[in-house]
Formats: C-alpha cells, structure tokens, sequence
C-alpha cells in the first residue's frame, strides 16, 4: 500500500513537471488609449468655445458690416432674430439632440444678447422722444436712430418684453434653475431701464447708481448663497446681471457728456468689481485678498472725484480742510468693508485708521485752531477706543499716537492760559496733584492689578 502511493505521488510530481507552465500576464499600455479618450472628451468644449467665439464675433460683424446705413427697424429685428436663433438652436439641441451642453451654450448666448436689444429700443425710444440720439452721430453713426412712430415703437415694445423675458428665462433655467425665476426678474428690470429717456450725466449716474446697489443687494441677499450659483456656470449667469449697467455706463460716456458723478459711478463700479466680483472667481484665499486690497485705489478714486463734483473743486490740486475732512467718510467706508472682506479684515481696519488719523493730524499741522485740534483728538479716541473692540494691537497704536499728538497740540494753549493766568493755574495745579496722589494711595494695588490683566489682554491681541 505504502509503495503504490509512493510510486503515484512520483507520477503527480512528474506530471506537474511536464506542464507547459503559463506564461506570466504582461502590463496593457493604455497610455495611447487614454490620451484618445482624454482628446475626444475635451474637444466638443474646445469646439463650443470655437462656436461661442465665432458666434460673438459674427454679432459685432453683424451690426457693423454693413448694417449702419439700413433703417433702424431693419437693425433692430436683424439682430433680434440673430438673438432668437441661439434660443431656438438651445431649444432644439435639448429637446431633439437631447444634448444638454450644446443647449446650454446656445440660451446662455442668446441671453446675453439681450441687453443690447434693449439698447438699442432705448436709443428708438429716445430717438421718438428727442428726434436724435447722439451728440455725435458723425462718429458713431451706428447709433444714429431716427424716429419709426409711436404705433410702431409700441409694437416693437411689446414684442420685446414678451420674446425677450421668454429667452431671459430659458437661458437662466438652462444655467441656474433654481433661481431663473428672480434671475430673470431682475435682469429684465435692470434691461429695462435701458429704455429710460434720459441722457444727461448726472441723471444717468443716478439711475446707475440705484441699479448698482440693487444688484449688489440682491447678489449678496439671495445668489451668492446658493450653492448651484457658486459654480463658474452660476458665477457666469450672476455676472450677466451686470452687463445693463455696463452698458448704461459706456452709453453714456462713448455717446453724450460724462460728469463727475458718472465719472464716480465708473471708478465705484470697478471698485465693486474687484470687492465683489473677481473673488468669486477664484478659490484661491490670497488671490481673493489681493483683489479687495486693489479695489482700495478705484474707491477713493470714485470717492474723491464724487467730492469734486459736489463742492466743484479739485480735490488733487491741493489739500484743504474739506477735502481732508472729506477723506473721514472714505475711512469709514473701508472700515464697514473689513467686515465683510475675506479674512478677518484687519487689514482694511488699519488702513482705515491710518488715513483718518493722518488726514487729521496731517489737518491740524496745517491749519492748527481749537475746531481742528478737537476733531483729530475725537477721531484718534474713536480708533483707541475701536480697537478693544476688534482686539487688534495695529489699531490701539494708530489711536494712541493720534491722541498723542492731539494732546500735545493742546499742551500749547494749556501753557499760554498757565503763563497768562499764574496764580490760577498753581492753584488748579496744586488741587489736581493732590487728588491723583489720594487716589493713587487708596487704589494702587488695583491699579497695579488692572495693568498686568491688560498686558495679558494686549498679548491675546492679533
């Protein structure tokens, strides 16, 4: 028994042996492979940045070439039909094609045409109420609307409202459902008020400047909060909010007479842009600070020439009291913004600080007078006095040397009224040090006390 389980124990053993053996599985190169699939999966974006590209170009050659010396009916609807072929050709890419990106581009495009339909009937509204609409149509006779009849305009009103709200909301429900029905209300009414009769300057920046604020408002009450309005499609379609009030702004400066408040608007408008726009752009921290640290410059830009216009001076030719004093509001705008940049803000605190502080000391080495010395005293007691609140040591040193300097300033008439006044002045003297020194002795220890809790403080201070 044992010497046949021997012998077929040898023969499983040669058996094995004699296995062709299996040849060792070698690695796929799917380098090749991957590249392929990576080439096929970019080029239909690359190819609708093509499309999108070509199609905005073919809407500026559209109006230009060529088209500036038909009727201004003839414009109008050309281009309003170039705006209504992207919506169709969103409408048939989804419903027919089934292919959603396609669809996408083609309302999102014919959205953002929109706001220059709209001025369009704005120049045709001024031009039936005026008889033109240009102060130099020689040089931009594509503006050049001539009146077409109130019956006609009506018309042509009512069309727009009724195509154009349709295209709003079918690009905003494409690119952000969940808000296209507040996005589209307020784009429509911010195109709308491209149609408004007025041109001149100060009216324009009113209007602009009512618009600005809405905007913002309403980015910041409800869009930015929604997640599906942070991604660059959503952060496409809130920017698109804007483009009424850009081109409001470059209406009026490219077609009639710019007055300091427009001027204002423009540098308020870039200032909002760098504050609140292009942060949202990125994720990067740093990148978002540095823009809203840039937004600075544009503001007390817009800041000071807003100035001008109000007091009808220039506010760079020289320094004055009004101007100096001008500067504290601005202070106190950046001041409000640090609250809300990204960050902790100590940084917009300092520089507020810093330029009240010097504008005043900077004021009452200049002009000097009791007015003068009181207000730089009552600003840097402000920021001294901020500071415990933000626990920041940038802003307790700005307000303590501020007070320093306004104190020191008052030291000057303290010793005219002692010399001219001597006995009274030892007198006053003599009670005050006598009460400091009855304090001291029944406090000391808690003044002591109070010290070292402070610099404990001061050391938990950024």
């Amino acid at each position: 028994m044992n010497q046949e389980t021997s012998i077929l124990h040898r023969s499983d053993i040669l058996a094995e042996d004699t296995k062709s053996p299996t040849p060792p599985s070698l690695p796929v190169d799917r380098s090749n492979e991957t590249k392929e699939n990576r080439f096929w999966s970019h080029l239909p974006q690359l190819l609708r940045w093509i499309g999108g590209i070509s199609l905005l170009g073919s809407a500026i050659a559209f109006l230009l070439g060529g088209w500036m010396n038909a009727e201004p009916l003839i414009r109008y609807y050309s281009f309003f039909a170039l705006t209504s072929a992207l919506s169709i050709a969103g409408i048939f890419c989804g419903m027919r094609l089934k292919e959603d990106k396609g669809a996408r581009t083609f309302l999102s495009l014919g959205t953002a045409f929109i706001p220059v339909l709209f001025c369009q009937l704005g120049a045709l509204v001024f031009a039936q109420i005026t008889g033109r609409t240009s102060q130099f149509t020689e040089y931009f006779t594509l503006f050049a609307f001539d009146p077409v009849g109130i019956p006609t305009l009506g018309a042509t009103l009512a069309i727009a409202i009724v195509f154009l709200s349709s295209y709003a909301f079918l690009g905003f429900s494409a690119m952000a459902r969940s808000e296209a029905k507040r996005l589209t209300g307020v784009y429509l009414l911010s195109n709308v008020l491209l149609l408004l009769p007025y041109r001149d300057g100060n009216i324009v920046a009113l209007i602009g400047f009512v618009l600005l604020v809405g905007l913002v408002f309403m980015d910041m009450k409800f869009f930015s909060k929604q997640s599906s309005l942070k991604t660059w499609d959503g952060r496409a379609m809130r920017s698109l909010l804007f483009a009424p009030f850009v081109l409001l702004l470059l209406r009026s400066a490219l077609l009639y007479s710019v007055s300091g408040v427009m001027l204002s608007l423009l540098f308020a408008a870039i200032a909002a842009l760098f504050f609140l726009g292009l942060p949202q752009s990125t994720e990067n921290v740093s990148l978002k600070k540095t823009y809203q640290y840039v937004s600075l410059f544009p503001l007390f830009v817009a800041w000071m020439t807003l100035i001008d216009s109000a007091i009808n001076i220039n506010a760079f030719d020289s320094l004055n009291g009004i101007h100096t004093f001008g500067i504290l509001p601005f202070a106190a705008i950046v001041a409000a913004l640090s609250f809300h940049a990204h960050g902790k803000g100590g940084g917009f605190r300092l520089i507020a600080s810093a330029t009240a502080v010097f504008a005043v000391i900077l004021q009452l080495a200049d002009l000097g007078g009791v007015i003068t010395a009181s207000i730089a005293l009552s600003v840097s007691i402000f920021v001294t006095i901020g500071s415990y609140f933000v626990r920041e040591k940038g802003l307790l040193f700005i307000g303590l040397t501020g007070t320093l300097f306004s104190v020191l300033y008052h030291v000057g008439y303290a010793i005219e009224f002692y010399q001219s006044n001597l006995w009274l002045s030892l007198a006053g003297t003599g009670v005050f040090v006598i009460l400091c020194a009855s304090y001291i002795e029944r406090n000391w220890q808690k003044i002591v006390i109070q010290g070292k809790d402070l610099r404990t403080k001061l050391h938990d201070w950024s």
